[in-house]
């Protein structure tokens, strides 16, 4: 119910954009394909939340990073120079130690171990989710840079594939939740992480039809900042619910060292 929420939400900034921009419905296949990666990618962290595995979230999606150059390197075979190469790697590696350390810091990783009704099962649920960002990384990626399409075109495609499977995952396992009577303030929270995830699509899309060069370097940042929402979301939960540990200090820290890092494979 609330994925549906999210995407309806959502869906309504992917339509504006098209109408007062090109005035006109255009498609996009690869917008509509990272709409599906997506969306999915969304299912499965809040089935894993209500679980109450934040651990297992954060950490999955810390190296959808790392899955996304992989793909560029599968699929695009970038022109790199061996230290372009070794600087890249070492970039990535250290962005997603940093992600997974800030990830887990909250938590502690030997809760998960000392959890007895944890379930192996939910570990290969969450490994979906790195291939889902991944490939909803490099769907946006084609669709901007090599076919290239607008924002607000890949924007409504990508609106049109995520209420799709919203609305499909809703039919199939959430028909017994009636929808919020929106008479609270928390039952708004899913309107608007629905309207901050289009606005993060939108930059997103935006940072790589600004990203120029073959090297793929600077297309990997985007993806990397795009999925670093844990960093921005250690200094939230300092500030407002008052939560601070070193490691999630130390994680961030590391992040942005391994952007450095990537930045200066750039040049190499």
């Amino acid at each position: 119910m609330v994925n549906l929420i999210i995407f309806t939400a959502s869906g309504f900034c992917g339509i504006i954009p098209a109408l007062i921009i090109e005035r006109k419905i255009t498609f996009s296949k690869e917008g509509f394909l990272s709409g599906i990666c997506s969306a999915g990618s969304v299912l499965i962290m809040l089935f894993l939340l209500v679980s109450n595995l934040v651990l297992v979230v954060f950490s999955f999606v810390s190296f959808s990073s790392v899955v996304f150059f992989l793909i560029i390197l599968a699929l695009e075979k970038p022109i790199l120079s061996r230290k372009q190469e070794f600087l890249a790697v070492t970039g990535i590696l250290v962005s997603a130690i940093g992600l997974f350390i800030a990830s887990t810091s909250m938590v502690g990783i030997t809760n998960l171990l000392a959890i007895s009704s944890f379930n192996p099962y939910y570990l290969m649920v969450a490994s979906a989710i790195p291939i889902g960002i991944g490939f909803w990384a490099y769907f946006s990626f084609v669709a901007i840079k090599k076919v290239r399409s607008t924002v607000s075109t890949v924007l409504l495609s990508y609106s049109f594939a995520a209420l799709a499977i919203a609305l499909l995952a809703y039919s199939l396992f959430g028909l017994r939740s009636p929808l919020p009577a929106f008479s609270q303030l928390s039952d708004f929270f899913p309107v608007l992480a629905g309207l901050f995830l289009m606005g993060g699509v939108m930059l997103t899309l935006k940072a790589y039809e600004m990203t120029s060069g073959a090297s793929r370097i600077e297309d990997t940042i985007v993806a990397i900042l795009a999925n670093a929402e844990i960093v921005p979301l250690i200094f939230l939960s300092y500030f407002i619910l008052r939560e601070f540990t070193i490691e999630s200090i130390i994680g961030a820290f590391t992040v942005f060292i391994g952007l450095s890092i990537l930045n200066a494979a750039r040049a190499g």
